[in-house]
Order: structure tokens, then C-alpha cells, then sequence
């Protein structure tokens, strides 16, 4: 097996009682050992036994200062995580691309590394790549191995986040990714689809005012590319839909007499709002898209502001988010990939359209944003490392 590389040896995961404590601290920013205790339903005790040990690593610190939480009588210490004391890993297998790095415990994203590769190629020789990428990132940092590395896949992935089951634009079927990878780098590794980790980061980590609280709620996360995809957090935690594990927003049918989607339906909502079809019918409406990139495609469509381009466009994508909106009642709804260059107009329009198709007693509630972590697939990645050997699941 092949090393995770550095000098150092990459930090043991903390237990059960040590994960509710950084979870809390890192979602309700400095906290004393009571607080903590009457929190987490804990002894003082029980928590003086686990944040002793966490103090030592370095994991977390004393402020100087009285607790917000002091009582009457002698201040109490607060308590800070200290992100910047955890790595962790990141890899986003795209289709034909691999970005790879490192990032903190508030998955702050370093050292990216981007590779492309055939997507006829093997899948072991596509996660033998990826390790060397990320191994490349590691023998570059100055800070500590990563403590477990995380995976944003494309496709289905098996319960146990080990196993990237389908992935159809690779030709993959019941990959062992975690398996593969852990054999080359030497470090725990955890799967997650790759629009669903996206939305984890978002949910926790792309706001995070001083002094670090925070608090994920419901978010859902809508990916438009060449496919559609969807990731929902609800209560802070990731949420598997579909009998495989994915919420297929892309194929929810919006036009029955539509064209052929890959899925072998027809009119599925990816089939009127991917880059694809959206280069296409540009085209066909005489405006140039020869050399526009895939993450450019939405200031082309909004140049056309009025047109049947446009129009549809908004429209389709609008029933989409307002059955994502009426189903699950996010905090928000995020919108990444080409949503990411959009112009604000475009977004002014969709949020509109949205809002007037969607239930009045949810439409209030939901913002619709765009993404802001600039490197979701990696930040994504992170998130679901750090999830699993740092913060583990949420509080019910």
C-alpha cells in the first residue's frame, strides 16, 4: 500500500463523544465544558475525559476570554475549534476530469490539482491517477496528511459509501472506489454522489460568519451541466433519495411528446435545460455558440432575453425548482455549475418564475442563490471525509 505520504502520521478518528463536541463547536462557534455538557446530554465529567484529549491534539483551544454562556459566579473557559489543526482529502471524478486537493475543518480548499483523462479509460487506471494527484497535492503541503480523504462521484453510490454503483457517461458498474483508492493512499476513504457532497459543503460550510456559527438546515442543490443533478441536506445531513440512492431531478418528464432522453424517456427536464440542448438550440436559433464553454452557455441564453430560447428556458427549469421547493421546503435552493457564471438577470428571472409556480404557504421561505464555494466538487469532497472521521452525523 502506498503512503499518504509526509513526515508526519495522519490523526486517529476522534470517537463518538469527540465528533458531537467539534460538530457542536463548529455549528455554534466557542462554548464552555457546561454547555456542552447540558447539549450533548453529557456528564461534566464525560466531557472533561473527551475534550482533554482534543485540547492536547490541538484539535481544540481555550479562549482567553469569559464564555458567553459564563453563569454567575467564576467565568467559564470557552472552547474554539481549531479547523485549521484537520486535513482532509478531496477528489471530484468529473467525465474526463479529476480535480484533487486538500482542505481544513471548514472544508477550505487548498493545493487543487486538476487532471483529464480518456472516459474510456479503466476505472482503476482513472482512481490510479486520482491518487497520484492528490498524493502530488500532499507531498506539496506543509500541514498535516490527511486524516481521510473524501470522493465526489459521478452517479450512484452504494449505501455504505464505498461503492460507486452506476455511473453511465464513464460505462462504470459496482466500482469499489473506496477500496481502490484506500489501497493507494493509505488513508480512510468515503463516496458520496457528487452533486449530493456539493450540497453538503454548501449547507455547512459556504457561510460561515464569525465567530463560526452556523447551523445547516434544509438546502437543495441543483447542478446544471451537460445532466441536471440534484443533492439534498435536510436537518444538516445528507439526504439519499431514489431506490439508488440519487434524486433524479433531471428526469422528472415535463414534455411527454419530448425527444428521447438517454434514460429512455422522453421530455425529461435534462432534455430542455442541459448545455447541450441549450448549445443546440441556440444554434438553430442563428446566435453563434461555436467555442462558448459549457459554464458560458447562460450568457448566451440570456443575450437572447425574450426569445423562445429564453423563455423556455426559464420556464422548464422553473417547474423543476418549484417541485424541489414543494417537496422538500429548503432554506434554499443552490444553483451551481453554469449557474455559476449566470448573469444575475437570468438568476432574477428564474427566481421569479419559480416562486409564482410554487405552493404560497412554502414560496416565502425559499432563497434561490447561486453556489458560492468555488470549488464545490473538492469542497464537496471534504465535506463528506469530514463528516464521516471528524464531525460525525448531526444531533437529532
Amino acid at each position: 500500500m502506498s503512503g499518504i505520504g509526509g513526515d508526519g502520521e495522519a490523526r486517529t478518528t476522534p470517537g463518538r463523544h469527540a465528533r458531537a463536541v467539534l460538530r457542536l463547536l463548529r455549528d455554534e462557534g466557542p462554548t464552555s465544558r457546561i454547555v456542552l455538557a447540558e447539549r450533548l446530554g453529557l456528564s461534566p465529567t464525560t466531557i472533561t475525559h473527551t475534550v482533554g484529549p482534543l485540547l492536547v491534539d490541538g484539535r481544540i483551544e481555550e479562549l482567553a476570554g469569559p464564555d458567553a454562556h459564563a453563569r454567575r459566579g467564576r467565568p467559564a473557559i470557552a472552547l474554539r475549534a481549531v479547523p485549521e489543526a484537520v486535513t482532509v482529502g478531496g477528489i471530484q471524478l468529473g467525465v474526463g476530469m479529476i480535480r484533487a486537493g486538500l482542505a481544513d475543518g471548514l472544508a477550505r480548499v487548498r493545493g487543487v490539482r486538476v487532471a483529464e483523462f480518456d472516459p474510456r479509460m479503466p476505472a482503476d487506471d482513472v482512481l490510479t491517477l486520482a491518487a497520484a494527484e492528490l498524493r502530488a497535492v500532499i507531498s506539496d503541503d506543509p500541514g498535516t496528511p490527511p486524516c481521510a480523504i473524501g470522493v465526489a462521484a459521478p452517479g450512484a453510490v452504494d449505501g455504505s459509501g464505498r461503492v460507486n454503483t452506476l455511473a453511465v457517461n464513464l460505462g462504470w458498474r459496482d466500482i469499489p472506489v473506496a477500496d481502490l483508492l484506500e489501497r493507494e493512499l493509505g488513508a480512510p476513504v468515503h463516496v458520496e454522489h457528487n452533486v449530493r457532497a456539493m450540497a453538503l459543503a454548501e449547507a455547512h460550510y459556504a457561510e460561515h460568519p464569525p465567530p463560526g456559527r452556523h447551523r445547516a438546515g434544509g438546502l437543495a442543490y441543483v447542478y446544471l451541466r451537460k445532466r441536471l443533478g440534484l443533492g439534498l441536506v435536510l436537518r444538516g445531513a445528507a439526504a439519499r433519495g431514489g431506490a439508488h440512492g440519487v434524486s433524479e431531478l433531471g428526469h422528472i418528464q415535463v414534455d411527454p411528446a419530448g425527444v428521447r432522453c438517454p434514460c429512455g424517456n422522453r421530455g425529461c427536464l435534462e432534455t430542455v435545460t442541459s448545455t447541450v440542448h441549450l448549445r443546440a438550440a441556440l444554434e438553430a436559433a442563428g446566435v453563434d455558440a461555436t467555442g462558448v464553454d459549457d459554464l458560458d452557455i447562460l450568457s448566451l441564453v440570456d443575450a437572447v432575453r425574450g426569445s423562445a430560447v429564453h423563455e423556455d428556458f426559464v420556464s422548464r427549469m422553473a417547474q423543476g425548482l418549484s417541485i424541489v421547493a414543494n417537496l422538500t421546503g429548503p432554506d434554499a435552493i443552490v444553483l451551481g455549475g453554469a449557474f455559476a457564471t449566470a448573469p444575475d438577470d437570468l438568476l432574477d428571472d428564474l427566481a421569479d418564475a419559480t416562486a409564482a409556480a410554487t405552493f404560497p404557504l412554502v414560496r416565502p421561505s425559499v432563497v434561490i442563490r447561486r453556489a458560492r464555494l468555488t470549488e464545490g466538487g473538492v469542497a464537496g469532497a471534504a465535506a463528506v471525509a469530514l463528516d464521516a472521521a471528524v464531525y460525525g452525523p448531526p444531533m437529532a
